[in-house]
């Protein structure tokens, strides 16, 4: 008797873990659409040009330009099979709602950041950490205000462990792909921090940084 509800548990156990696994390939798919969907690219470009219209606004129209070319380039329909339409706008479950983007008004950051400074900057901006394995994935599709590199996010223990450090050449591979990415999209490159690696302070950068106070003082244009 007993191994007869033990089997039915197993049996239900794996049917509930079948049905998440079908749920999270689904929901895999729909971030993807999310992801690539222009209605969406345009709210961010919108959304940070309020934030910050000074500095970002004069970019808005060639952005949206460049938006509108890209209109009709084909996309990957191999998430979704049989033509089936993914629905972006319900929220009928849980995991559901990691597709809802809450607004956030304020500086926003990606940062290749240390513990220590990854917890004072969030008290001061809505942070989003760079990791080496996909930092120019996550920088490339998020909506920030700046790039800034911890000086001491190359210390034993972080994801950016050994950065700065001769020979490790996967973080500073790393490093450059990001740094040319916020380059390209025009977001300012901030040291953050004092005393930094020689291989780090050697590279160009717009600005440095050691209080949340120097960084906000950089997202307000000169006169």
């Amino acid at each position: 008797m007993n191994n007869a509800k033990a089997n039915r548990q197993v049996a239900r156990l794996r049917a509930t873990l079948r049905e998440r696994e079908s749920r999270v390939q689904e929901l895999e798919r729909r971030l993807d659409a999310l992801e690539t969907s222009t209605t969406l690219q345009f709210g961010r470009l919108v959304a940070g040009a309020a934030r910050n219209p000074r500095r970002r606004g004069v970019k808005l129209p060639k952005e949206l330009y460049r938006l509108w070319r890209k209109r009709n380039v084909p996309v990957s329909d191999s998430g979704s099979a049989d033509g089936e339409r993914i629905q972006l706008d319900r929220v009928d479950r849980p995991e559901d709602r990691l597709l809802v983007a809450a607004p956030y008004v304020g500086p926003v950051i990606a940062g290749v950041l240390g513990a220590r400074a990854a917890a004072t900057l969030a008290e001061h901006a809505k942070v989003i950490p760079l990791y080496p394995h996909d930092a120019t994935i996550v920088l490339d599709t998020a909506d920030v205000d700046m790039l800034v590199v911890d000086a001491a996010a190359g210390e034993p223990g972080g994801p950016w462990a050994y950065l700065g450090v001769p020979g490790m050449y996967d973080r500073d591979r790393a490093l450059n792909d990001v740094r040319e990415l916020a380059a390209a999209r025009g977001l300012p490159l901030v040291l953050w921090g004092e005393a930094p690696p020689a291989t780090l302070a050697c590279l160009p950068w717009d600005a440095t940084a050691a209080t949340p106070g120097r960084l906000a003082e950089l997202l307000v244009p000169a006169p």
